[in-house]
């Protein structure tokens, strides 16, 4: 009967196991998910039941246990690596103290030495609901705090966090196997289990003050970008405004020095003077775009024209007029997703970019498509700025995530055709057809 009841404890334990990884990290692919899980805790099981249970094979069944979840981890589930090492370690870390702990207590508190809580003994079954209980209650905690928030820390606190967690593991496993040497149930050993569990209770607290902290300076960041976007609209608005007055001026000029000519009687000369404006003036000017949105209006037109000077073939498909209150927001986007493309394909041996914005059912769809002269994404996956002010650049990215959060919606990279391509779905309101 004993060896029942340890065995269904151990089968708790892996279903614990792999409700933290999965909950704690989510699925890449929902497809047979319950399969997935169901190796997970089929292997785990194979070696919390048969392996741990064989004298001197508990430290290579804890670390089994680990490069299984990790793997698995690597293989079915979201998140960045350092994340996926974290919650390997944290079953590990998480079990093993709240096991010492329980053990240590029910045997002080019930007079028997540590003997009486380990197996065989008589107080086998009451310790073992309370450390598995316990032990899931943490696990819950651990996942629902972490679906509240996205985890934002630097390399640096990774490190610092994964060290303080692997070296707890380390000092649980060495006070683990001296338990299971020594019956006596000194007080001693509470209070070093307990000192453990501060410890990464400590941890846990500093890390989410500095996740925090990261968020904080994330958002401050951000919004000097983006108040450096608006003052480049306010400059950009200023100079079209100039060349509008400017223009103004001249064709008034042409006009007259036309009429002049023509009254002379020199229609020849009329003629050969209003081909050379045309030549000259006309054709170079960048044919502007009607978005219904001053603002935004300004941030393409602007973009065309500094494709014109560089030599850009620049496309412009648009069947939506932009008449909400968004237009900073938009405004932002499209100037940041425009002036990636111009960066991009400035090497490539056909410089072209495309932009298209449609609206579809009840999203916005913005597509900007830009040539380029080797895969982006093979090299930079991340999309990581490569100018050597880090932190003053390389904004744009996070930026045009942001947004598309704001509104619901997505971003998608991708490669097609010698084309780096950016598609966004925003949900914006007040839109309508042009």
């Amino acid at each position: 009967m004993n060896g029942i009841i340890e065995i269904v404890a151990s089968l708790a334990e892996c279903c614990i196991f792999v409700r933290l990884c999965n909950g704690y990290l989510g699925f890449k692919n929902e497809k047979l998910k319950w399969l997935k899980s169901l190796c997970l805790f089929l292997l785990s099981a194979l070696i919390d039941v048969f392996l741990s249970q064989v004298k001197g094979f508990e430290i290579v069944s804890i670390v089994l246990n680990l490069l299984i979840l990790f793997t698995y981890s690597m293989i079915f589930l979201n998140g960045k690596i350092l994340e996926k090492v974290l919650v390997s370690i944290i079953p590990t870390t998480t079990a093993l103290p709240i096991n010492l702990i329980v053990i240590t207590t029910f045997g002080a508190l019930s007079g028997n030495d540590r003997s009486a809580s380990l197996v065989g003994g008589e107080m086998r079954i009451p310790v073992l609901f309370f450390t598995k209980a316990l032990f899931f209650l943490v696990c819950e905690v651990i996942i629902r705090t972490k679906n509240k928030r996205s985890t934002n820390l630097t390399g640096y606190q990774w490190a610092i966090q994964l060290s303080c967690f692997f070296i707890s593991f380390i000092m649980s496993s060495l006070l683990w196997n001296i338990c299971r040497i020594y019956s006596d149930t000194s007080p001693i050993f509470l209070i070093i289990f307990l000192m453990i569990a501060a410890l990464n209770i400590l941890l846990y607290v500093l890390m989410n003050k500095m996740h925090r902290d990261n968020i904080s300076k994330e958002e401050y960041r951000l919004l000097k970008a983006s108040l450096a976007s608006q003052e480049k609209f306010a400059v950009e608005a200023k100079e079209r405004y100039t060349e509008m007055k400017t223009l103004r001026h001249d064709v008034k000029h042409y006009l007259s020095a036309t009429a002049e000519l023509i009254t002379n009687g020199e229609p020849e000369r009329a003629k050969s003077y209003i081909e050379s404006v045309i030549n000259e003036k006309i054709n170079h000017a960048v044919v502007g775009v009607n978005t219904g949105s001053a603002v935004i209006d300004a941030v393409i037109n602007r973009r065309l024209e500094i494709c014109a000077e560089k030599k850009i073939e620049m496309k412009c498909l648009i069947d939506t007029q932009f008449v909400s209150d968004n237009d900073v927001d938009v405004s932002i986007l499209l100037s940041n997703l425009l002036d990636n493309a111009i960066e991009g394909c400035l090497n490539s041996n056909v410089p072209q970019i495309e932009l298209i914005v449609k609206r579809k059912k009840s999203m916005t769809y913005v597509a900007v498509k830009n040539s380029i002269a080797g895969s982006v994404l093979d090299k930079n996956p991340g999309l990581k700025t490569n100018k050597k002010d880090k932190s003053a650049h390389g904004y744009g990215i996070r930026s045009i995530k942001n947004i598309a959060e704001k509104y619901n919606g997505s971003v998608d990279f991708k490669e097609e055709n010698g084309c780096f391509i950016t598609e966004i779905w925003l949900e914006l309101e007040n839109i309508c057809y042009s």
